[in-house]
């Protein structure tokens, strides 16, 4: 699956940055465009001059595509492109001896154009921030064999009472986490776009850590270091490392029983449970590499364990 002209990306000069050609200028790029700094920067990249004889303002600023404003905004600029490819596969059983399922699989990948660009002259396909390569679903319900005209019956008619006529129904999910990134840092791409964190090159070992959602972060800060001045970093917008935020696993379970009190009426008492195993899932992981929480995640993104009991009466 593909998709054309999304929100996102862009397109050169209709973003009124400075083409990445002129970062080799360095630290002239701050400076003002005096006669002699202009001379200087035309003799490191041929053919720069003023834009207009009355301009004022740095060098980078004159080197915009519209140097008399700071910045445009470009209405058409809906160039973003995505891709999704995926196996999926499903099972399922129709109701047999009380049983019923549905469970499904699937393998994907995802990528994108949408996700950020360091420079708007240049558009960088990525992990999309939603790419899960692994997501499990189960469906199911069981009437339990339990009680007249079950497999396990019994004489006795008080036990019959309590143990008849209960059904065990669940979903059970799974799905692997999504990209983390884009990792920022400190930046000096005068009007040239941003930049992300560079990998540190005398870094060994693994970037995940094992992180608490309080004080332990989940990714170690001596991965990453920002990059030189006038250089754009070189992780990709997402996905540095591999690293994912924490996979998904959530299980419902309900239990409920129905009582026939009259012919054309009938009582259904139940218990429903919501993330059963009460697993907690952390998100929102700090990825600006200069701040002091790096790493750390700030919120619980799933629901806690929840138990609700129910009465219906069906006439």
């Amino acid at each position: 699956r593909n998709g054309k002209q999304l929100r996102g990306g862009g397109r050169g000069l209709w973003s009124n940055q400075i083409d990445p050609s002129y970062l080799v200028l360095g630290n002239l790029l701050n400076q003002t465009a005096t006669p002699a700094n202009v001379a200087a920067a035309a003799a490191i990249v041929p053919g720069i001059k003023l834009p207009f004889p009355t301009f004022a303002g740095t060098i980078a600023q004159m080197l915009r595509p519209f140097p008399q404003y700071n910045g445009v905004t470009d209405v058409y600029g809906n160039v973003g492109q995505s891709n999704y490819n995926a196996l999926q596969m499903s099972l399922q059983q129709r109701l047999s001896n009380g049983l019923t399922f549905n469970v499904n699989y699937t393998f994907s990948k995802a990528l994108g154009t949408i996700n950020g660009n360091r420079s708007a002259y240049k558009q960088e396909k990525n992990l999309s921030t939603t790419d899960q390569p692994n997501l499990f679903n189960a469906f199911y319900s069981y009437d339990l064999p339990f009680g007249k005209g079950r497999t396990y019956d019994t004489d006795n008619t008080v036990v019959r009472a309590v143990i008849s006529g209960w059904q065990l129904s669940g979903i059970t999910r799974y799905a692997s986490g999504t990209p983390l990134g884009p990792f920022t840092a400190n930046c000096n791409v005068p009007q040239a776009g941003t930049c992300w964190a560079s990998y540190n090159p005398n870094f060994t070992g693994s970037a995940a850590l094992e992180g608490d959602g309080g004080v332990l972060p989940f990714i170690s800060s001596q991965a990453f270091i920002s990059p030189p001045a006038f250089t754009y970093g070189n992780t990709p917008a997402t996905g540095a490392y591999g690293l994912r935020t924490p996979h998904f696993f959530n299980q419902d379970l309900s239990l409920s029983r129905s009582f026939q009190i009259h012919e054309d009426v009938r009582l259904v008492f139940g218990a429903d449970s919501f993330n059963l195993f009460n697993n907690v899932r952390l998100g929102s992981i700090n990825t600006n590499i200069t701040n002091a929480n790096f790493g750390k995640a700030a919120a619980q993104v799933n629901l806690p364990r929840v138990f609700q009991f129910k009465l219906r009466l069906l006439f």
